[in-house]
């Protein structure tokens, strides 16, 4: 069986590690001076050499022929260190021996000499697994060690490590390994295994691995598996795991333009298939860091990387550079606000949808795209002109608000242009006439919508200005919200065939009408009932 490519092209000597020069130059200085520590604590992400760098050391420590701080790789010792088969190199997996009778079995091997070599190496991988009673037997041989021992903890959580540990060790911290050093690392390899890999799949992969090192070999591995000595990017979708990178540029273009609506419905699109929404928000959030970074350092290059040179065009477009820094805060907040709320979500994409109706907004206002809601003074002659509802009467002692809408036209420029409509003068008896057809009309946009309609009643005309009356404020806030103020003006146009506008009036009063509509479906339901007994028989029995 073949090895995989991390195990393959595992470094051998320290100039084939990639990155790390900072941790790289201190150990080999430390061997050209002979002055070691006896023990070093490797810390930071996964797949990034950390475990690789210990045997490196090993390797340095006990090579017979070392040249210069370099192992020569072809003594006895490096080829038994390589192959795994030294006596003096004895690597401990803390995840599974993590005990403190596994602590003791290493003090008791840490008192004889090396079998073979100068120094006898111990490297305790995952060691923040290790137990409290582990890490104190641990702690006694590390602060008083043999001169012939020499301690490697690896560590990818070093905030598990006892303070007591880690001042009795020469820490390092690994970092990601960088985007372009990364690629040109995957291009090495392909020209070792003489297959030519589209320069756009060494990008993709060098994204989607995130700076680990050991994840970008193994997603560079499933490409060759294809088999052929020329990898296109078509081919390579078909064993790389999908990138949302175009989904969610796309995305915020949509948002950024006020198409909140096509927005949603592309995250409904994406869930359809397959697209787990946490992921994709938590991906969001790190797509607005990225262009707050960007912003902040006046330095797009890093967004480019992490979203790929084929987007740059529209990353570098105006309306992305304009977005403020705060507004980016406001924007990750409302990100960190629904990753939280997606943990006890009854609906799976409903934090993520949310989230972008709040985006949306927030875009909107940065760029001066903001539909405003503003109430319009009465008029003096308003409270002498007598009102057209039924029951003006009932009403004329009491106190009246009215709150007028004005519908502004959308500054997004639409896909489709507009129909001309004429403006004619509808007569309020016409209003009424017509204005089942309305509520049935709304049904077929939004039964919500057409149910809060359907609670109030015309009470007049104004012009071309319809009055509805509620007797609650409630069901008013909700029509005239921005998207149900546009489907009920479409329906109210396509009906009368001219553009109206609407305003709402709230009275105790037009309660009664409520009441009829009540009286009306419960008469319904009643018929109901009575066709279904005399169609199979039987009686209403009382409840108890």
């Amino acid at each position: 069986m073949s090895a995989t490519l991390y195990r393959k092209y595992r470094p051998q000597t320290f100039a084939d590690v990639v990155s790390q020069e900072h941790i790289k130059i201190t150990l080999q200085n430390e061997i050209l001076a002979g002055r070691l520590a006896h023990a070093y604590l490797f810390c930071g992400p996964r797949g990034i050499g950390k475990t690789t760098m210990a045997r490196l050391l090993a390797k340095a420590i006990n090579c017979h022929n070392l040249k210069g701080f370099e192992p020569c790789g072809e003594c006895p010792s490096c080829l038994e260190i390589a192959d795994g088969r030294s006596m003096d190199l004895v690597e401990i997996d803390a995840a599974s021996s993590r005990g403190i009778n596994d602590i003791k079995e290493l003090r008791e091997q840490a008192k004889y000499t090396p079998v073979k070599e100068k120094y006898k190496v111990f490297i305790i991988d995952e060691a923040h697994m290790l137990t409290t009673p582990a890490f104190n037997a641990l702690l006694k041989i590390m602060e008083e060690p043999p001169q012939h021992v020499l301690f490697v903890l690896a560590t990818t959580e070093i905030h598990k490590i006892p303070e007591t540990i880690i001042s009795r060790c020469q820490r390092f911290d690994y970092k990601k390994i960088p985007f372009l050093e990364l690629k040109n690392h995957l291009l090495k390899i392909c020209k070792q295994e003489e297959i030519k890999v589209d320069d756009s799949v060494l990008d993709n992969i060098a994204r989607l691995s995130g700076g680990y090192l050991r994840d970008s070999l193994s997603l560079l591995g499933q490409i060759l598996t294809l088999g052929e000595k020329e990898i296109t990017a078509s081919a390579a979708e078909l064993v790389l795991p999908r990138s949302d990178v175009a989904s969610a540029v796309k995305l915020i273009s949509l948002l950024l333009a006020g198409k909140t609506g096509s927005a949603l419905q592309l995250v409904s699109s994406l869930i359809d298939d397959g697209l787990d929404p946490d992921y994709f928000l938590k991906f969001l959030t790190e797509i607005f860091r990225q262009i707050m970074l960007a912003k902040v350092n006046q330095d797009w290059q890093a967004l480019i990387y992490e979203v790929g040179p084929e987007y740059y065009k529209e990353i570098s477009e105006e309306k992305w550079i304009s977005i403020s820094a705060e507004r980016l805060i406001k924007i990750i907040d409302c990100c960190f606000e629904a990753v939280e709320s997606s943990k006890r979500a009854l609906i799976p994409q409903l934090p993520l949808e949310i989230c972008l109706v709040k985006i949306s907004k927030l875009l909107q206002e940065s760029t001066g795209k903001v539909e405003e809601v503003v109430a319009k003074p009465k008029d003096k002659d308003d409270n002498d002109k007598p009102s057209a509802s039924v029951d003006n009467n009932d009403s004329k002692d009491e106190p009246v608000e009215t709150e007028y809408i004005p519908i502004k036209e959308e500054i997004i420029t639409p896909e489709k242009p507009a129909k001309s409509t004429s403006v004619a003068k509808i007569d309020f008896a016409v209003v009424l006439e017509k204005w089942p057809e309305v509520i049935e009309a709304l049904k077929s946009h939004n039964f919500s919508l057409a149910a809060f309609l359907q609670v109030g009643q015309p009470a007049r005309m104004e012009g071309n200005n319809l009055i509805l009356g509620f007797q609650y404020s409630f069901h008013f806030e909700r029509i005239k919200e921005r998207a149900n103020a546009e489907v009920i003006l479409n329906v109210l146009e396509a009906i009368f065939d001219t553009k109206l506008t609407f305003s709402g009036e709230i009275n105790d009063s037009y309660g009664k009408n409520f009441a009829k509509v009540e009286t009306k479906n419960m008469e319904a339901e009643n018929n109901i009932v009575k066709a279904v007994l005399d169609t199979l028989g039987g009686e209403v029995v009382p409840a108890d």
